[in-house]
């Protein structure tokens, strides 16, 4: 399977899972009982992915390309933070904390890559993703997994609040003991009432996406807690009719 079939096949199941829970929105009394069903299938399925994610870390761990046990390592801390989520839908009375991996980190090097592999979902909209570093940028200290789902978050609105043939622009640069990534689109941009409803759950803002994707309006909630618990900040810049920039900063790693 190329990487333009994978990413196509991650970008349907974020689609049918924002439709399924804007179907959900709909109803007028969810039922606990289905939701826990449905958190205890899911865990079923994430416990055959970690087992088989373990399985392929035990027969490759000789591989002599290092990049495929941090690339299968991820994808086992992708699936332990969503049993933990899970569990937390199964029982409203265990309370499971989200462990953080955190690990010196490339900041450059992986919103690169994150921006390499969202081009083919902007590609639908004939929108090209630009990306560009400063010349030297300090190794930031964080969960690499979380941050990676925050930039999909991030690219993801530029490019669904943009028009097709527009651009999204994506820099890092140094900031004093920090590192910031910024992503800037062409879209319609916030206005003042609208930036002041930012990052709150479930709050739909006046601007729509401009081919019709589903938007729920907790995307960016979610990625503000999470940018917080990795001791970074979240931000937006933008005028009405100028786009939007959405900052992200983490600390530097400081070697001990």
């Amino acid at each position: 399977m190329d990487k333009d079939r994978v990413a196509e096949d991650i970008s349907a199941a974020r689609a049918n899972l924002e439709q399924a829970l804007a179907h959900l929105e709909e109803l007028s009394v969810l039922d606990p009982g289905s939701v826990v069903f449905a958190a205890h299938a899911l865990n079923n399925f994430l416990t055959v992915t970690r087992g088989t994610v373990d399985m392929l870390l035990l027969s490759m761990q000789n591989d002599p390309d290092p990049k495929v046990r941090r690339w299968l390592e991820g994808l086992r801390h992708a699936t332990n933070l969503m049993t933990c989520v899970v569990s937390q839908l199964m029982s409203a009375s265990v309370i499971t904390e989200v462990k953080l991996r955190f690990e010196e980190v490339n900041w450059p090097e992986l919103v690169q890559r994150v921006c390499e592999h969202y081009q083919h979902v902007a590609a639908k909209k004939q929108i090209r993703i630009l990306y560009g570093s400063a010349a030297e940028v300090p190794f930031v200290w964080t969960d690499r997994v979380v941050i990676a789902a925050i930039l999909d978050n991030l690219l993801s609105n530029a490019v669904k609040y943009s028009d097709a043939g527009k651009s999204v622009w994506v820099h890092v640069h140094g900031e004093a003991a920090s590192a910031v990534c910024r992503v800037r689109d062409e879209g319609p941009g916030l206005s003042q009432e609208d930036q002041a409803k930012l990052f709150h759950p479930g709050v739909r803002l006046s601007s729509q996406p401009t081919a019709g994707e589903p938007s729920l309006g907790y995307g960016l909630a979610v990625a503000k807690h999470l940018v917080k618990r990795l001791g970074g900040e979240l931000w937006c810049e933008s005028q009405l009719g100028a786009g939007a920039t959405f900052c992200v900063r983490l600390l530097a790693h400081r070697p001990q």
